[in-house]
């Protein structure tokens, strides 16, 4: 396995990373609202991710500087007509982080219900737009032969986009409430629970929508590298989604979760195959697409980061165990709680 081809698969566990990590976090944001009826179950929903969810921006960060690092021109490249939303994702993510920390600071109904909805806005934002982003790059951007993207933030906003923003919309959603299932007790895991099974039944929904309007605008995703094999990725997303169906109302509170993170494996498998050996295909000419050879650093940047990610990403893992063990299964709220 040459460098190329062993970093493309570094950038998809990273992605996966993410998407398990970060995904739930933004799920649980999208939720607030919706799932907690008063300020006390709020702060409950809040602090099941509050000691893990600024650490999980690692991930993002680690994403990232992984494809700067690995393939430049796929980075330069995406944002010459990703700018715009990729952008509106950082705003979104920032203003996120200012209303876990400031939702609290002022002993005030309207301010506390200010800074909530941010949070809940913010959480469904992200989960759409980084869905609609990926679903055009699948269908393919208007790359031309200097690799620059012309097109405007509302182009991306086309059927195939949106329904690709549906699935990781979903997708998340259904994430965060498998997630609030193994975290919380009492009413709001019970609502927990109604959530996980509606937003699986929404995920498959728009996932086989998706597969059905693919031939249309994306056909290229059907003559993918892996033949037979990648044609059955997704259905490892249909079976995680089932699962979750299944166990969100038994009296497993961890099944549900394991299943959200099956699903998310699927998705992000089917990313990949559907993509590879291209990481940003032309819709103008194959030839301006680029892949994991004509956009790649050369052989001794990718062996040094290698190295340098043999090095840092177990110490992220580690981490991650260390924080989930350390602050346990079920929320305890204190007197340092949210």
């Amino acid at each position: 396995m040459n460098l190329n081809i062993l970093w493309f698969i570094l950038v998809a566990v990273i992605i996966l990373g993410w998407s398990v990590m970060d995904g739930f976090d933004y799920g649980v944001g999208g939720l607030l609202n919706f799932i907690a009826k008063n300020d006390e179950e709020k702060r409950y929903v809040i602090n099941a991710i509050g000691p893990v969810w600024d650490g999980n921006q690692v991930w993002l960060i680690l994403g990232g500087g992984a494809v700067f690092a690995a393939f430049p021109l796929v980075y330069a490249s995406i944002f010459s007509g990703f700018y715009l939303a990729m952008m509106l994702v950082v705003w979104l993510i920032i203003f996120r982080a200012v209303s876990f920390e400031f939702r609290s600071k002022v002993e005030s109904a309207k301010w506390r219900n200010f800074w909530d909805a941010d949070i809940t806005v913010t959480g469904l934002g992200i989960a759409l737009l980084l869905g609609v982003a990926i679903a055009n790059i699948l269908m393919g951007i208007p790359l031309n032969k200097e690799h620059i993207d012309y097109q405007s933030l509302f182009s991306l906003l086309n059927i195939f986009g949106l329904v690709g923003g549906l699935i990781s919309l979903s997708m998340f959603l259904m994430h965060g409430s498998t997630y609030l299932i193994m975290k919380t007790e009492g009413d709001v895991q019970q609502r927990a629970r109604a959530f996980a099974k509606g937003f699986a039944v929404a995920f498959i929904i728009v996932t086989l929508l998706f597969l059905i309007i693919s031939p249309i605008f994306a056909p290229r995703l059907l003559g993918n590298s892996f033949g037979v094999i990648g044609d059955l990725v997704p259905v490892i997303m249909l079976i995680g989604a089932i699962g979750v169906i299944l166990t969100a109302g038994s009296s497993s509170d961890i099944k549900p979760f394991a299943y959200s993170i099956v699903a998310i494996i699927g998705a992000v498998a089917s990313l990949a195959v559907g993509i590879f050996p291209n990481i940003v295909p032309s819709s103008i000419n194959t030839k301006y697409s680029l892949n994991i050879y004509n956009s790649a650093s050369n052989h001794l940047t990718l062996l040094v980061m290698l190295i340098a990610t043999i090095i840092g990403l177990p110490l992220v893992l580690i981490y991650a165990i260390y924080a989930y063990k350390k602050f346990g299964l079920k929320v305890k709220m204190d007197d340092s709680s949210y």
